[in-house]
C-alpha cells in the first residue's frame, strides 16, 4: 500500500470526526456512563456523581476547542499552506487547550486520583505543543525572510 501525505490527512481527519463524535455522546451520555462506572467499578465513588461530571463538562470545552484547531491546522496544510502565521495561532490555542484540560484533571485529581494521570499527559501534551509551536514560528520567520529574497 502506498501511504501518502493526502492519505495520511483524510485518515487525520476521520480520527478527528471520530473523536468529535465520541465527545459529542460522552457530554450527552455523561450522567448514564458515572452512575454504571460507580455501581460496576468505583463504589469508593459513591457521591461524587456531580463532581465526574463537572470534570467532564469542564473538559469537554478544551477538547472541543482542540478538536476544531486540529481541523483548521490541517485544512491549512491540506492547501498547503504550512509555516504560516495562522498555523502558529492554532498550535499556541492546542496548548493553551492542554494546559487548561490539564488543571482541570490537576484540581479533579483530588477525589480521583486516576485524574492526575490524566493531568501529566495533557501538560506534556501542552509542554510538546509549545516547542512545536516555536519551531513553527522560526519557520515562519525564514520562510517570510526567503520570500522576500530576490
Amino acid at each position: 500500500m502506498n501511504w501518502n501525505q493526502d492519505k495520511s490527512l483524510k485518515l487525520t481527519r476521520i480520527s478527528i470526526g471520530i473523536f468529535t463524535a465520541i465527545l459529542m455522546g460522552m457530554c450527552a451520555g455523561a450522567p448514564w456512563l458515572y452512575r454504571i462506572f460507580i455501581e460496576l467499578r468505583a463504589p469508593f465513588l459513591e457521591g461524587k456523581l456531580y463532581w465526574l461530571l463537572a470534570t467532564n463538562y469542564a473538559t469537554a470545552v478544551p477538547v472541543a476547542a482542540a478538536l476544531y484547531q486540529m481541523n483548521r491546522l490541517l485544512s491549512n496544510i491540506s492547501r498547503d499552506e504550512v509555516f504560516v502565521a495562522e498555523n502558529t495561532r492554532c498550535l499556541r490555542i492546542l496548548s493553551w487547550c492542554c494546559l487548561a484540560a490539564g488543571v482541570i484533571f490537576g484540581i479533579s485529581g483530588f477525589y480521583y486520583i486516576a485524574f492526575w494521570a490524566l493531568c501529566v499527559a495533557a501538560l506534556f501534551m501542552a509542554l510538546v505543543l509549545r516547542v512545536i509551536k516555536n519551531v513553527f514560528a522560526q519557520a515562519e520567520k525564514i520562510k517570510e525572510e526567503n520570500d522576500y529574497t530576490i
